[in-house]
């Protein structure tokens, strides 16, 4: 992920872009964080329920406000960023996956603190005691509680587990006020910023949202980061949602080979040469190609080595599920 150039009053970006940004307030570049915290609106779905959305975000004043928006919105961005001259509209060129959107929020955010959402969601609680918290104790993020339209608890929470030496994803809540979560629940949480960029944020090769989340959350888990689901927060979810795509693609055999497959030992990660023919048995691309992969994955976790302060064996044994 490298990084976007800025400009929060121009249309007309650097042509290495892939975004152009309209309206918002002018910030001092020279302040490194002029605001707290940033809200990142990521649009799906239809236009109904964006300006009540966006009048009950400037109501709370929560701080600084970005929408993203895809390639062909369904309507007047024009006309809306007049009718919100406070909001900056980041207007992708070109179709990206969730990921790679909010790495470039957080690349265009000023704030410390940054919590992602969808447009067909709602804020009910965001307090100033769970921003303070997090920055306090360095948390990379914090995934407030979920919440059915009829303000029912749901459970946010990714616990992860084997089943018959299957990975396996177990939902839970974080009851008792605060538990570990592998990934936040459809990429929303309250990000921190530095130690987002430090971890390289979600890799944009992995176009799958379902294995992209996760292998944003065990990196971040192996790396000693840590993200927990909090009931000091919530967000209402809309009444349906689609269901993920968890087939096994491209997107998990890169997962498995930077995540699954990595050893810790001698205080670094390493990716054995003896999960090779493994590899290569089962891979669908064929056993050239599959040793290709396995090579320039293995190049990424030496590069990386050090960052790494457990494997996965260890990380299910030592998990602790919510209580």
């Amino acid at each position: 992920m490298g990084p976007f150039a800025r400009n929060a009053m121009s249309t007309t970006p650097t042509t290495s872009n892939p975004y152009t940004v309209l309206g918002g307030v002018r910030r001092d570049r020279v302040q490194r964080y002029p605001a707290s915290f940033t809200v990142l609106i990521l649009n799906r779905g239809g236009r109904i329920s964006r300006p009540e959305l966006l009048r009950e975000l400037l109501a709370q004043d929560l701080g600084d406000i970005l929408w993203m928006e895809g390639p062909e919105p369904s309507y007047d961005t024009e006309a809306v960023s007049r009718d919100f001259p406070q909001v900056r509209f980041l207007l992708l060129k070109a179709p990206l996956s969730v990921g790679e959107r909010i790495n470039i929020g957080m690349e265009e955010t000023q704030s410390r603190l940054l919590l992602c959402l969808w447009s067909d969601m709602r804020v009910l609680s965001i307090p100033a005691t769970l921003r303070e918290d997090q920055e306090k104790r360095e948390i990379l993020c914090f995934c407030p509680a979920l919440k059915g339209p009829g303000k029912e608890t749901l459970p946010g929470c990714q616990v992860p587990a084997l089943r018959k030496g299957r990975l396996t994803l177990l939902p839970a809540m974080a009851r008792g006020g605060e538990a570990d979560t592998l990934f936040p629940f459809d990429y929303c949480g309250i990000y921190h910023k530095e130690r987002f960029l430090r971890l390289g944020g979600f890799d944009a090769r992995i176009g799958n949202a379902y294995w992209q989340k996760i292998d944003f959350g065990f990196r971040a888990h192996l790396w000693g980061e840590s993200i927990r689901g909090t009931e000091a927060g919530s967000l209402m979810l809309p009444s349906s949602m689609a269901l993920e795509d968890t087939t096994p693609d491209g997107g998990y055999k890169l997962f498995f080979l930077k995540n699954l497959a990595v050893r810790y030992r001698r205080d670094m990660g390493m990716l054995p040469y003896l999960r090779l023919p493994e590899y290569v048995l089962r891979s669908d691309t064929g056993p050239i190609a599959a040793v290709r992969e396995f090579r320039e994955a293995r190049k990424w976790v030496r590069k990386n080595k050090f960052r790494y302060k457990t494997d996965v064996r260890t990380l299910l044994r030592e998990w602790k599920a919510p209580s």
